[in-house]
């Protein structure tokens, strides 16, 4: 599938991964052209925001995604955001980055 034919796919998933996000205590951004990935950033809006692991999770079921065996820990990214690829198969994939939660 190309680039171009993904966009309304992954336009269509965003209302239902932003509302599983907020669920669980985060605001789900998109960045990117949408083109090849699906780049998403996921920002800690509560103060009880789950843990990253239980929001990936539970991407991954709203998505139907799965992680690639080598990619089951995440990648550090600077500032200290974890970043994971979500498989959706097929090529097409989520490029979530989660910013860390901060005890204030």
């Amino acid at each position: 599938m190309s680039g171009e034919n993904l966009i309304p796919c992954y336009a269509a998933m965003y209302s239902r991964l932003r509302y599983v996000a907020q669920r669980h205590g985060y605001c789900l951004a998109v960045h990117g052209t949408m083109t090849r990935d699906f780049d998403l950033i996921a920002v800690p809006w509560v103060e009880d925001a789950s843990p990253e692991d239980v929001l990936v999770k539970a991407l991954i079921e709203e998505s139907h995604g799965f992680t690639a065996p080598h990619d089951v820990n995440p990648t550090k990214k600077p500032h200290g955001r974890l970043a994971y690829s979500i498989m959706l198969g097929g090529g097409p994939y989520l490029d979530l980055s989660i910013t860390p939660r901060i005890k204030v």
